[in-house]
């Protein structure tokens, strides 16, 4: 998390509320087996970078996320299966084929968001709990082992930091995948 007098926001793939609610009941099926632990509630999200901004900055950065998000494609995510980090977190892992994409598609954002004090998500992955003991690590990658989720990545959210409740609210959700060429493309082809 980063430290700062402004407010913190994070850009995210939230799936829709069916998949969200799939997750949900992961996260249940955890915490009747090994109790509370960190994550538990937090909405199914794929984070790709959390950054501060202040209001000036976050109008700009508003208008760059809609240009960015316009030149997207929509396209199908699949998660199959768990893995683990080796800070006892338990994730969701994207497939073979969705992997490559989707780890394209955040360094893209990341990079052209022209926000410098970013945290840059490395990885695609859509967690169950983090801060697990070794034990509780091997109970959910043995229960969730079958785990997946599929869904079409149409457009970003743009989440804002809940000081009250520790958590991120919805703060935007119209940055939509539109398919746009690219400025240098569109360039390209009038030559």
């Amino acid at each position: 998390m980063i430290l700062s007098a402004k407010p913190q926001y994070s850009i995210v793939i939230l799936p829709p509320q069916q998949e969200i609610n799939y997750v949900a009941n992961l996260k249940n099926q955890l915490n009747a087996k090994i109790g509370w632990y960190n994550s538990r509630n937090a909405k199914a999200h794929v984070t790709i970078c959390e950054f501060t901004a202040d209001i000036d900055e976050l109008e700009r950065i508003i208008e760059d996320l809609r240009e960015i998000a316009s030149y997207e494609t929509p396209s199908l995510l699949v998660f199959n299966g768990v893995d683990s980090y080796a800070n006892g977190a338990v994730y969701l892992k994207p497939d073979v084929q969705t992997k490559a994409p989707l780890t394209e598609l955040m360094v893209r954002i990341q990079k052209n968001l022209g926000v410098t004090n970013q945290y840059k998500s490395k990885a695609p992955h859509m967690s169950i709990g983090r801060k697990l003991s070794e034990k509780n690590v091997e109970i959910a990658l043995n229960m969730f082992a079958d785990a997946k989720l599929e869904f079409n990545c149409s457009n970003l959210v743009l989440r804002k930091f809940n000081p009250n409740i520790k958590q991120y609210d919805i703060f935007l959700e119209d940055f939509d995948f539109l398919g746009l060429p690219r400025k240098e493309e569109a360039q390209q082809r009038l030559f």
